[in-house]
């Protein structure tokens, strides 16, 4: 059987169609533009790509499309398909009927830190030999791989995603998955283009969890208000709570290191954890994750010792290089909670204090791109989220609202173009030994990030 993807490039459906290849179906697709990790990993297990959405892939007359949430009417496959009255389905649904049935699920969902709490709870399973299967938003570098079908009847992890699922139908699209056991790790307004409120978004976490079962059992983040508000609105299912004093909860950071924390489930200590991941999110996402682990039996103990071999995921926090003695970090963040969170990660590796001269600076360069911050929400909140960083260059070609004005609170170590090569010139004539630079864009960023890289291999510094 023959299925072809629309939109075969996100994060998503790359991942759908490494699994459907790996069930037997013929796999091809298109999408608009063609980036990495998503285009590598297409590529690497030869499935046939075609550019945009006209007419021409009506050609490769598939026995069924996966229509992704991209696909809009009025694109001239999408009317073709309906005219002519072809077999189609969403991405989660062909998930859910294909893959998931008769599987224990297990569903990490929230604003943030998805894909590095799918990614860690997999590879914990993986290492007890539970052999997992697994569909993440992202690539984790334990697998080189965002999804496997992993062994029959093993646990599968799917990253729930509240996005919606394609034009024909808005729900969220982790509707579509009946979970056994489910993370919702915290809630805040995002996804601007789809939702009017966060009371909007509460709204699709609630009907999900109508659906789950009684013996489904939920990890709920305490920390996060509006998850409480969710659950408050009628939960069926087991309910467990992390960050809890009374339940699963962490002393971070501990004085044995910047990455060392301690773990307690009330009062009674577990043990250290010596964390390979930076930050106190990714604490509270070990935290979680090490909850669902001991649903399949494993302990405390075992699993800090799988933890330690967990190598993080692509364009989350990831290292690229080490140039002149300058760190070169890629990351996926989008939304402004998330981009204070990893710039404060980043602070903890590098240094203390912003603004101290003789200690080593943090240079962000960003790319607002997410719906949200294309139409301006969350801007308001940018200056406090780069607020620990020295030197931030903001790329503005892409948003309508005054991206100077939106941050002027941050003085002269901010710097605003339009012009991604006047950027890429201005930090190679800043950036000095002992800088850390991290670039932030959930896209392709126009390839600013290696032409840094291939620059500053070339650049002399004095010593």
């Amino acid at each position: 059987m023959h299925i072809h993807i629309i939109g075969i490039c996100g994060t998503f459906m790359a991942g759908l169609a490494v699994l459907a290849k790996e069930l037997g179906f013929k796999v091809s697709g298109c999408d608009a533009k063609y980036y990495p990790p998503m285009s590598y990993q297409l590529q690497t297990n030869k499935i046939e790509c075609f550019q945009g959405f006209d007419l021409a892939n009506m050609k490769t007359n598939p026995d069924l499309w996966i229509i992704g949430n991209v696909a809009t009417r009025g694109m001239p496959v999408i009317e073709k398909i309906i005219s002519d009255k072809k077999n189609y389905m969403s991405g989660p649904e062909f998930l859910s009927k294909k893959v998931l049935n008769d599987r224990p699920v297990i569903a990490v969902a929230g604003t943030h830190g998805k894909t590095t709490v799918s990614s860690i709870i997999t590879w914990l399973l993986e290492c007890a030999d539970i052999k997992p299967g697994f569909l993440i938003g992202g690539i984790p570098m334990n697998f080189g791989i965002s999804a496997r079908l992993g062994k029959s009847n093993s646990p599968f992890v799917i990253e729930a995603d509240e996005y919606d699922t394609s034009f024909f139908d808005k729900r969220s699209k982790f509707l579509h998955y009946v979970a056994d056991y489910v993370v919702l790790n915290n809630l805040e307004f995002d996804h601007a283009d789809i939702f009017d409120d966060l009371d909007a978004i509460k709204m699709q976490f609630h009907h999900w969890i109508r659906t789950l079962g009684q013996n489904t059992v939920i990890y709920s983040n305490c920390k996060s208000n509006a998850l409480d508000d969710v659950l408050s609105f009628g939960v069926w299912s087991k309910v467990k709570r992390f960050n809890d004093k009374q339940q699963l909860c962490l002393d971070w950071p501990h004085k044995n290191g910047e990455s060392s924390f301690q773990v307690f489930n009330g009062i009674n200590k577990l043990g250290f954890v010596d964390s390979p991941i930076s930050g106190e999110h990714n604490a509270s996402n070990f935290l979680v994750a090490y909850g669902i682990a001991s649903e399949f039996g494993i302990n405390f103990n075992q699993t800090v010792r799988y933890f330690k071999e967990f190598k993080g995921v692509k364009r989350r926090l990831e290292l690229i290089a080490i140039i002149s003695d300058i760190k070169i970090y890629d990351d996926f963040a989008h939304h402004p909670t998330a981009i204070k969170k990893t710039i404060e990660a980043l602070r903890n590796t590098s240094r203390k204090k912003a603004g101290t001269v003789e200690l080593n600076r943090l240079i962000v360069v960003f790319e607002p791109r997410s719906n949200s911050l294309k139409l301006g929400y969350g801007k308001q909140q940018l200056p406090d989220s780069f607020e620990a960083a020295d030197i931030i260059h903001v790329y503005d070609g892409s948003v309508k609202w005054d991206v100077k004005s939106a941050l002027s609170n941050l003085g002269q170590k901010l710097y605003v173009d339009n012009n991604v090569q006047n950027i890429l010139q201005r930090l190679l004539s800043q950036v000095c030994r002992g800088d850390t630079v991290v670039f932030m864009s959930n896209g392709d960023f126009q390839g600013i990030l290696q032409a840094f890289v291939e620059a500053l291999g070339l650049k002399k510094f004095h010593r």
